[in-house]
Formats: structure tokens, C-alpha cells, sequence
């Protein structure tokens, strides 16, 4: 009976770590999309032509 709990208990540890692992994961793809949206950004940015400067 014991053996069996521990047994049940360890199979639960490890499906918390397989979550923990893949929520990880997960958040680093989420920060890489951000990063990637931000360069976009500042890509097309620096892509468009300047405005000519006013003169007064």
C-alpha cells in the first residue's frame, strides 16, 4: 500500500515538472514573439524615409 502511494505521488511530481517545463517554454515563445514584433517595429521604422526638414 505504501509503495503504491509513493508510486502515485512520484507519478504526480512528474507530471507537475512536465507542466512546469512546458509552461516555461511556453513563456519563452511568448518573449521571442514580442521581441520579434519590436524589431518589426523598429525595422519599419528605420525603413521609412525621413521627413525632409522644415525650414522657417
Amino acid at each position: 500500500m505504501l509503495y503504491e502511494l509513493m508510486m502515485a505521488r512520484t507519478r504526480e511530481l512528474e507530471v507537475m515538472e512536465r507542466e512546469i517545463a512546458q509552461r516555461a517554454l511556453l513563456e519563452r515563445l511568448l518573449k521571442a514573439e514580442r521581441l520579434e514584433r519590436a524589431l518589426k517595429r523598429v525595422r519599419a521604422t528605420l525603413a521609412m524615409p525621413s521627413e525632409p526638414a522644415q525650414v522657417h
